[in-house]
């Protein structure tokens, strides 16, 4: 299998909710480089998708323009999700599909960066364009509500 066809079946696992699969495609030292200051690691990146699609049961992953080289490929990813409910964090803070955007289904876009050793991948960093610093901060605001929990 192809490095790109790995990202996209880890894509496909997450949809699918099948965590376990999606480990599979994981480096047991995977490093997740996302919105929030903190790294995550393989079980808190895990457990931050989880969450997410705890609140947001329909939410996607849209890869698209993906780019092999070497032990890297890149994309353009897209998180799209229908409105749910409202997710609350411990500390009060409510996190709603949608917040920040002009509808509630208009995707999150992201450029995606992964880089592998063999057939597992070893890191996944996310970089939000600057017109969605909004939700990139729910992003980080969700992830600081776990790592407190």
């Amino acid at each position: 299998m192809s490095k790109a066809a790995t990202l996209v079946a880890l894509a496909s696992a997450l949809e699918e909710k099948d965590y376990q699969q999606a480990a599979a495609y994981l480096a047991d030292h995977f490093v997740y480089y996302g919105t929030g200051t903190q790294h995550l690691s393989k079980p808190q990146f895990l457990e931050l998708l989880q969450t997410l699609q705890s609140a947001l049961p329909t939410l996607r992953f849209h890869l698209q323009h993906l780019c092999e080289t070497e032990n890297r490929v890149t994309a353009h990813l897209q998180l799209a999700s229908l409105p749910a409910r409202p997710f609350s964090t411990e500390g009060g803070l409510s996190l709603i599909a949608g917040a920040g955007r002009s509808k509630a289904h208009d995707p999150l876009e992201a450029g995606l960066e992964c880089t592998f050793e063999g057939t597992f991948i070893t890191s996944l960093r996310v970089k939000a364009p600057p017109q969605q610093r909004a939700e990139e901060d729910t992003l980080r605001a969700l992830g600081a509500a776990l790592r407190q929990s």
